[in-house]
């Protein structure tokens, strides 16, 4: 009996596959984007405080101007409109309830 070799390959040659194709991972490597004066910028990141600080005051701010002007009372908005305001000043909560909790 003669034995034949065929140039049958029904597997790739190349097993490997990206588990994230155009990801790449680094350490701290952060982009924050263009800006106008990056000077202007950090210097405001390391005196007022990070972008999350900054977004926290300005949510207090607004729980504030929400709560004063009743404008969940108001016949003005419509309730999608109320409602948004709902999810904000109910995240605005979860947020005060996790730091009471790391406090």
């Amino acid at each position: 009996m003669e034995t034949v070799f065929l140039p049958l390959q029904m597997a790739p040659a190349n097993l490997n596959q990206p588990i994230l194709p155009n990801w790449s991972f680094n350490l701290f490597n952060v982009n924050m984007g263009a800006s106008s004066n990056a000077a202007i910028e950090q210097e405001a990141l390391q005196t007022v405080g990070s972008y999350g600080k900054q977004i926290g005051h300005m949510a207090e701010a607004l729980e504030i101007i929400i709560g004063k002007l009743h404008l969940l009372d108001s016949s003005d908005l419509s309730p999608s409109e109320k409602d948004a305001l709902r999810i904000f000043l109910g995240d605005i909560s979860a947020v005060r309830k996790i730091k009471r909790s790391h406090a």
